[in-house]
């Protein structure tokens, strides 16, 4: 069942606020007046007031819980162009101004109450790392090579187990001075 507010012979364009109501069509009552809230338009003004009303209907008229309310139907149709005005142009003539109007109808219905949140998130299960591989696992074909790749291991183990002040030593390029050369001489 719909609730529906509508605000007839407003002053407003209804391009002007069909801009307006296309951001809130299908969100949920407090998505939709929040959007309203701080949306920079003359129109979100009128249209907020007009989904409070239907709010106010639903809650009143037809029992709905207001925590569960989604706007279901929201329009902007043209009103009466009965407010024409005259604006003076050059060579004596004049150019018609149209004041529009419009007429907003918003509709709410109730959906189903979202489940509650208890407690805490359940925990995530972490993946544990794989263990870093330093051969190349051996198979029936490279028997043969099975020493080469135990030696290879040894190297690469050997390399690690290296303190870090040689590592960075080797590691400087030519021509600039690494970190533990300019320490040693008080900086530059």
């Amino acid at each position: 069942m719909l609730a529906i507010a509508k605000a007839r012979f407003v002053r407003t364009s209804p391009r002007k606020a069909r801009l307006v109501i296309d951001a809130i069509r299908g969100k949920d009552l407090k998505e939709a007046l929040a959007i309203l809230q701080f949306t920079p338009n003359f129109a979100a003004r009128l249209i907020e007031k007009v989904v409070k009303s239907a709010a106010a209907n639903a809650e009143n008229n037809h029992h709905m819980d207001p925590e569960n309310l989604r706007v279901a139907l929201a329009v902007v149709d043209g009103g009466p162009n009965v407010m024409k005005r005259l604006r003076y142009a050059p060579m004596g003539r004049g150019l018609r101004i149209v004041k529009r109007m419009s007429h907003i109808t918003i509709g709410l219905e109730e959906t189903e109450p979202k489940p509650d949140k208890k407690g805490r998130k359940k925990p995530v299960a972490r993946v544990a790392k794989a263990p870093r591989r330093t051969a190349p696992s051996v198979t029936s074909e490279t028997e043969g090579k099975s020493e080469v790749v135990a030696e290879k291991s040894k190297q690469v183990s050997s390399d690690e187990t290296k303190p870090v002040a040689e590592t960075t030593q080797e590691r400087a390029p030519r021509g600039k001075k690494s970190e533990a050369d300019t320490e040693a001489k008080g900086g530059e």
